[in-house]
């Protein structure tokens, strides 16, 4: 039993490893990129449904463009906006 836990162990480390390298390459910048985008789209559907049971109408009182949801989705899209608070946008830029 304590082999099993040593083996985990090693295999978790070994994945952390490769991940740790291959965001610090740049290489995840896509993958980060294509999350960044699906959860600002989320966010906008999520938007557009409370304007929605407020009693508003897409078309009429907002539009999806002016979504604060789509616009962050639209700006990660663009040119690697800011994905989280914290490190100033992905690695792809600099």
């Amino acid at each position: 039993m304590p082999e099993t836990y040593i083996i985990v162990s090693i295999v978790v480390a070994l994945v952390t490893v490769a991940l740790t390298a291959a965001y610090m390459t740049g290489a995840l910048d896509p993958v980060i990129k294509e999350m960044g985008v699906l959860f600002f789209k989320a966010k906008a559907e999520a938007e557009a449904k409370k304007m929605q049971a407020q009693g508003m109408k897409e078309g009429e009182d907002f539009f999806k463009d002016q979504l604060k949801g789509n616009k962050q989705a639209s700006d990660v899209a663009d040119n690697f906006g800011k994905v989280g608070g914290g490190l100033g946008g992905l690695k792809v830029g600099l």
